[in-house]
């Protein structure tokens, strides 16, 4: 059942794009690809008269009232399109995040819920269909049953945006939130997470990074695009919690230094 809902939100969005484009939609049988997760044609369908139809005696008509029709249209659940219209209009998203989210319902779900915790609906939606949902790919989450607290994602995006972590550090967070349902701030508290902006600490990491990597640090001096190499070692030392503007302005003005002490021995 899943697949046949997956194929037929993929033909929805095919078909729309087809037409937007201004194509027509070509009448045929399409088989379901669960690896590649599209469709693909079989063969084209004949029309509607080569098939021969005959009415069936056995089947009285069935007259179905205007009322009739109102009242199921309205027991009917919002539809993948409304929904992905609803999320342009009332989140602010593009088409692009919204479609994403709409296509499956669980994420489409947990979307809305973290939403009425935390307005910035863009960054939400970019770490639901990015990170998330290849952590929720990669451990099988929604075939397992898990469920996945809203309020712990909210949580961890409101560290980033105190600056209290790194988005590295996020990113490490962010498979224990949906395997193991950990309580986040608990437990950036409890393992000292936070992202280090002391600048006495960083600056001593950046020495002994320029001890240990001379190579690198000429490098620097020469190429102003081989910094990274020197901030991606500060990053590694202190597991990534080092504060990267801190960090890169310290490198940076560690580099000049050395560059005046060339200048004024010429």
């Amino acid at each position: 059942i899943k697949d046949v809902e997956r194929a037929l939100s993929y033909e929805i969005i095919r078909q729309r794009n087809i037409i937007e484009k201004g194509g027509k939609v070509v009448r045929e049988t399409r088989h379901w690809d669960p690896v590649k997760k599209i469709t693909v044609g079989l063969r084209v369908k004949e029309y509607e008269e080569d098939y021969r139809y005959f009415p069936d005696p056995d089947l009285p008509p069935i007259e179905l009232s205007e009322d009739w029709v109102k009242e199921v249209i309205n027991r009917m659940p919002e539809l993948p399109d409304d929904r992905i219209n609803r999320f342009i209009k009332q989140y602010n998203i593009d088409e692009y995040r919204a479609t994403i989210l709409v296509l499956n319902k669980w994420l489409a779900d947990l979307f809305e819920e973290a939403a009425s915790m935390y307005e910035n609906y863009k960054k939400l939606a970019d770490w639901l269909i990015t990170d998330f949902l290849r952590w929720i790919k990669e451990y099988n989450i929604e075939d397992r049953g898990l469920k996945v607290d809203p309020k712990q994602i909210v949580t961890l995006l409101k560290l980033m945006d105190r600056g209290i972590i790194s988005v590295r550090m996020a990113k490490e967070i962010l498979p224990k939130i949906i395997v193991e349902g950990i309580d986040v701030e608990k437990y950036v508290k409890e393992l000292g997470l936070q992202k280090i902006s002391d600048r006495e600490f960083i600056e001593s990491i950046v020495d002994q990074i320029f001890k240990e990597n001379p190579k690198a640090v000429n490098d620097a001096l020469k190429n102003p695009k081989a910094i990274n190499f020197l901030v991606g070692a500060v990053m590694k030392k202190t597991r990534g919690r080092a504060d990267p503007s801190i960090t890169i302005e310290i490198i940076k003005n560690k580099l000049e230094k050395i560059r005046e002490s060339f200048r004024s021995n010429n």
